[in-house]
């Protein structure tokens, strides 16, 4: 089978000087990054892990450097990456850990070292449990077959489900978004998403292929992301909707520099006079439709049909065979919708220890995202609607059986539907209709109180409607979109969170 070269240490060898991380006020270039990933990983050797084994990297934003080096440092010793956002509860982020069979977390140091303690059971010896030294460890073939990280996403059900990405789908979508963008060997990729998403993920693993340079920051801010498009050279970003409208609010009707190639806009609906505006002030803001588990994008609008492809999701990138398929699997022409099926080297294999997910959603070497699509007149595609049941809130998956079960946990409530409203730029809010047991009362205030205890602050609901009854289906399904229309869109936002 095909081997996967480690692009650190090949780009420390080639071009040693050129700069690979850039945060905050330090800058590293690949000969740095190398001695530094080299460095880790012989500490991580030395914990007696074998090959292949899992371990969850769970850092706060602020450690994005230590991120990086811990992802690539746990690729060249052959253990398996499980990224999980450090911003979870304790509670939710031991589910993803428990789920992926993590024996080891590295975390960042502020966070409870309780929480993120080995697994029960592994025995790890004193001293590393092997004669020849640290620096004489064998070396490893890296295969594109072989895992490289395990992706937790919101599954069509509604449980998290953990996608295998291997070094071949990272390789093939850098290869694919290149042939798409181009390659400059100046490239700076701005990276102010979540490292443990798949957009995070792939702008590390990209860059690393191209030898190009990220620059990372903690947190979203619009004033600093505009300094460093204006004063750090950046050529590339990635952005959900409601970054991008903030980027522009603050840019104040400044034209941007032609250095800056383009933004990709993805992870939920966007807004067309968005992507006006951002146009007038020279901004290429390039639509991209993917998913986790396609290894970031699957179609790109492309910036030769820039602006006047607006408004739709592009094309498929190259490498990429995509089809609208009607309910009885016959793939649709131009104009007609259907479900968005996708087929190509950066899609995953399938869901890690979830066979009957795995059957579900992969049929074949198609994936079917559950989302609906159209090719618009001149083939590019329409993304018309999300999948029905998930929840975009700023680019962040939100499930709503998750969040159903945390509010049907508290003794009032008899019942819960969770659905997505509008929020404008923000893509959508969550949304609940609660049904309460005969002669209970609770305020949503304090169902709110109850709910925040399990969820993270971005799936609490911002919008609370209390009703007598939740219409069903005859076949029991709750009626979301009755509920949408019928209750929601005329309750107030809740501060309760």
């Amino acid at each position: 089978m095909s081997a996967a070269f480690d692009p650190v240490r090949f780009w420390a060898r080639v071009a040693p000087e050129r700069l690979a991380i850039r945060s905050g006020k330090q800058a590293w270039s690949y000969a740095q990054l190398d001695e530094a990933v080299d460095e880790s990983a012989e500490s991580l050797f030395a914990q007696g892990l074998d090959a292949g084994q899992h371990v969850a990297v769970e850092f706060e934003p602020a450690h994005g450097f230590q991120f990086a080096i811990a992802l690539h440092a746990l690729h060249r010793i052959g253990l398996l990456p499980v990224p999980i956002g450090a911003a979870l509860t304790p509670a939710e982020r031991k589910g993803l850990r428990d789920r992926s069979l993590a024996e080891l977390t590295l975390a960042s140091a502020d966070l409870d070292p309780g929480d993120v303690a080995p697994r029960a059971g592994l025995e790890r010896p004193a001293e590393p449990a092997r004669s020849a030294p640290a620096t004489e460890r064998p070396p490893l073939a890296r295969r594109l077959e072989t895992p490289a990280s395990l992706c937790f996403t919101s599954g069509t059900a509604g449980e998290p489900q953990a996608a295998i990405l291997t070094h071949g789908n990272f390789l093939w979508s850098a290869l694919a978004s290149a042939r798409n963008l181009g390659v400059h060997a100046d490239d700076l990729w701005l990276c102010a998403v979540p490292l443990h998403h798949v957009a995070g993920l792939s702008i590390l693993t990209r860059s690393a292929h191209y030898g190009t340079g990220v620059l990372l920051q903690s947190r979203f801010d619009p004033d600093e992301v505009n300094e460093a498009i204006d004063r750090e050279g950046v050529t590339l970003l990635s952005l959900v909707p409601p970054m991008l409208e903030r980027l522009l609010r603050a840019r104040g009707g400044r034209l941007f520099p032609t250095r800056l190639r383009a933004a990709l806009v993805g992870g939920g609906p966007i807004p067309t006079p968005l992507l006006e505006e951002a146009a007038e002030l020279r901004l290429r803001a390039l639509p991209t439709y993917g998913m986790t588990e396609t290894a970031s994008q699957a179609a790109t609008l492309s910036p030769r049909e820039w602006p006047e492809g607006l408004g739709s999701a592009g094309r498929p990138l190259p490498f990429v065979r995509m089809e609208i398929r009607d309910a009885k699997g016959r793939a649709l022409p131009r104009g007609e919708e259907g479900e968005i099926f996708v087929r190509g080297p950066m899609v995953a294999a399938g869901y890690f220890n979830a066979p009957d997910s795995s059957a579900a959603a992969f049929e074949g070497r198609w994936f079917r995202t559950g989302d609906i699509g159209a090719w618009d007149a001149a083939g590019r595609l329409l993304v018309l609607d999300r999948r029905s049941d998930r929840i975009v809130v700023g680019g962040e998956n939100v499930s709503p059986a998750e969040v159903e079960r945390a509010l049907r946990g508290h003794p009032a409530v008899a019942d819960a539907c969770v659905v997505g409203v509008s929020a404008d730029a923000w893509g959508q809010e969550v949304a609940a209709a609660i049904q309460l047991r005969p002669g209970e009362v609770a305020t949503p205030e304090e169902i709110l109180r109850y709910a925040a205890a399990t969820l993270s602050a971005f799936k609490l609901p911002r919008r609370i409607a209390v009703v007598p009854a939740l219409p069903r289906s005859a076949s029991g399904k709750l009626l979301r979109r009755v509920i949408r229309d019928r209750f929601l869109d005329r309750v107030p936002v809740e501060e309760g969170a």
